[in-house]
């Protein structure tokens, strides 16, 4: 798989609607957000593991390398919910304007993913000494049960962020 260039990858992850909210008829799946990152981050070598946190609620770890230590690179992939009639154009379909992109997510936090693929799809990752891990986690705008699934797994997972 080729990986797309970096304003498909934004526009992509836009599209993927992955609102969460305690309020039941708002919530919704990050499934494909999370399919996606897989896949991108795959294709790039790293190893792709899902945590279920929920039905339809994902979490991401992207690991390239291996060893004590490392480096997470750690965000999540929910965005909050919207009201449409609010925005100037569609809030899930990434719009340039004034040398600028816009949409839902695209600075908290979809485009940081996009952003990452971007600044590794040319480094030399085999000369990694230590691990690079992409954290992508569900529910951070609403409940934080991403983060605290992620954190009850107990796993060691880097030393700097």
């Amino acid at each position: 798989m080729t990986l797309p260039a970096l304003k498909a990858l934004f526009a992509t992850l836009i599209a993927e609607s992955s609102v969460s909210c305690t309020q039941p008829a708002l919530d919704q799946s990050n499934a494909g957000v999370v399919a996606r990152l897989a896949d991108w981050f795959g294709a790039l070598g790293f190893a792709c593991e899902t945590q279920e946190v929920a039905p339809g609620k994902f979490n991401l770890i992207a690991t390239l390398g291996s060893g004590p230590g490392g480096l997470v690179l750690a965000g999540h992939t929910d965005t909050v919910p919207y009201d449409e009639v609010l925005w100037q154009a569609d809030p899930l379909r990434l719009r340039e304007a004034d040398d600028r992109w816009y949409g839902l997510g695209s600075c908290d936090m979809k485009g940081f993913f996009a952003l990452i693929l971007e600044a590794v799809r040319e480094l030399d990752l085999r000369q990694l000494r230590q691990p690079l891990i992409v954290l992508a986690t569900c529910d951070e705008e609403s409940s934080m049960d991403g983060a605290r699934v992620l954190a009850e797994a107990g796993r060691p997972l880097g030393r700097a962020a």
